[in-house]
């Protein structure tokens, strides 16, 4: 604000993806999961969207997975955090529309990144490139565009809605 004056875009990305079977799962990792993925983003919405109701403009996106609708196996707290980025997305999206803001979710499939690649995710392209409709791995540059669109103004009449990017995984 104090350097442009003006808040007009919020893309919140920030998660954590730990790999743990549900059995195994304690509340502290629940938790721990919870607090970067959702409160992270109530957080960074809280911070913006007073000042974007002032100016009656704003696009949030939130980055959501498609790991919501496969149900992926290992990630209950993951999959159960990304949920509540779509339902508050939606939530978001009714209350804060009249202020001329949009606010929508992105659901990347598995994507080729450092994170990704640096970590046990890495193995999990044998195993979902093949169930895609575009049998490749997806980039970063897969994604981004979309993310671009609903920034625009040409997506200003989108909102509420989860956009999954994802090759065609989960096709729905």
């Amino acid at each position: 604000m104090e350097e442009f004056g003006r808040i007009d875009i919020l893309v919140n990305d920030a998660a954590i993806v730990p790999f743990v079977p549900y059995a195994q799962l304690t509340f502290e990792e629940w938790r721990r999961v919870m607090s970067v993925n959702v409160d992270g983003l109530f957080l960074m919405c809280r911070a913006v969207g007073d000042v974007m109701q002032e100016a009656r403009y704003g696009r949030i996106i939130n980055i959501a997975s498609n790991v919501f609708v496969a149900g992926t196996p290992n990630l209950a707290h993951y999959v159960a955090s990304k949920g509540a980025v779509i339902g508050f997305t939606r939530a978001l999206a009714t209350e804060l529309g009249s202020a001329g803001i949009t606010v929508n979710a992105v659901a990347p499939g598995l994507t080729e990144s450092e994170g990704v690649l640096a970590g046990a995710h890495a193995a999990g392209f044998d195993f979902v490139v093949p169930m895609q409709a575009i049998p490749r791995r997806g980039m970063p540059d897969d994604i981004a565009p979309m993310v671009a669109f609903l920034a625009s103004e040409e997506a200003r009449w989108v909102t509420g809605s989860t956009i999954v990017v994802d090759g065609g995984h989960t096709r729905h």
